[in-house]
């Protein structure tokens, strides 16, 4: 017996190749969903975010309700605190709480399977492995963007609607899509830096450091870099939302920086030991 070939036009793809770097994507994000959905990671950052915004915006109407009702000494003095209803949606948006329960709740995603061995059981079947960093990323992305930012933010506005009056509908759906772009962007710093290091702790430090090194740097240098930088995207689409000149160098700064940030994950995860 002879062996026979098949003739085919197209070479087949070469593991690590770009035509299948994403092979497997769409069960992987299914497959990652359905982790989202049925554990209780969601619900406890959905309840923990929702909880702190609202108290935060509701703080500006209980210090008056505490002045108003409550004996207090009449030689201290109160700063007034704004019962604008935007500003205290930002003032709950400024906590920026959404983003440390994104940093915390997608440090172990990739962590906790290199550790049990998932990752590498995962690794074996016919999926690339960009597709199963991807796949992460897209599911985190979605779900936190759904529970530590769309549903705390509406029942936040309602809490500000209920105590203050109705906040402007348009820089809201800045704050949304703000808060979304920012949760983006830290989800893919996090699964990024857990390519690199097999500490939680440790992503959580890249995390936390991303997150407040950028505000430090831009106060100290004598030059404006904060419309240069991707963490001040929120800030950019609440002020386009507000009808303000932003410009586009914080958005092209974003969408570069998740660019270089995904090629480097998947180029680490090719390379990685499992």
């Amino acid at each position: 017996m002879t062996a026979s070939t098949i003739p085919t036009t197209k070479p087949l793809p070469r593991p690590g190749s770009r035509t299948d770097v994403m092979l497997g994507f769409r069960p992987l994000v299914r497959k990652d969903l359905a982790e989202w959905a049925h554990g209780p990671r969601a619900w406890v950052v959905l309840i923990v975010t929702a909880t702190f915004m609202a108290l935060s915006a509701a703080n500006a109407w209980l210090n008056a309700w505490v002045v108003a009702n409550v004996p207090t000494d009449p030689s201290v003095a109160r700063a007034p605190m704004s019962m604008v209803p935007f500003d205290n949606v930002m003032t709950a948006v400024g906590s920026q709480i959404f983003v440390i329960v994104a940093i915390f709740a997608s440090m172990s995603l990739l962590i906790v399977e290199r550790e049990n061995g998932a990752l590498a059981w995962l690794a074996s079947k016919p999926v690339a492995r960009g597709g199963i960093w991807a796949a992460k990323a897209f599911a985190a992305i979605s779900v936190l963007w759904v529970v530590a930012a769309i549903i705390p933010l509406v029942i936040t506005a309602a809490v500000v609607t209920v105590l203050y009056g109705a906040p402007s509908i348009v820089p809201l759906i800045g704050v949304v899509v703000g808060a979304g772009a920012t949760i983006a962007l830290f989800v893919t710093v996090v699964l990024a830096a857990s390519t690199v290091v097999s500490s939680q702790p440790a992503v959580a430090a890249i995390g936390i450091a991303v997150m407040i090194l950028p505000t430090i740097v831009a106060g100290i240098l004598p030059i404006q870099i904060e419309p240069y930088l991707p963490t001040s995207i929120l800030g950019w689409a609440v002020g386009l939302g507000l009808g303000a000149d932003v410009g586009v160098a914080t958005p092209v700064a974003w969408a570069v920086s998740m660019a270089a940030l995904v090629a480097f994950a998947v180029g680490r995860m090719e390379r990685l030991e499992l």
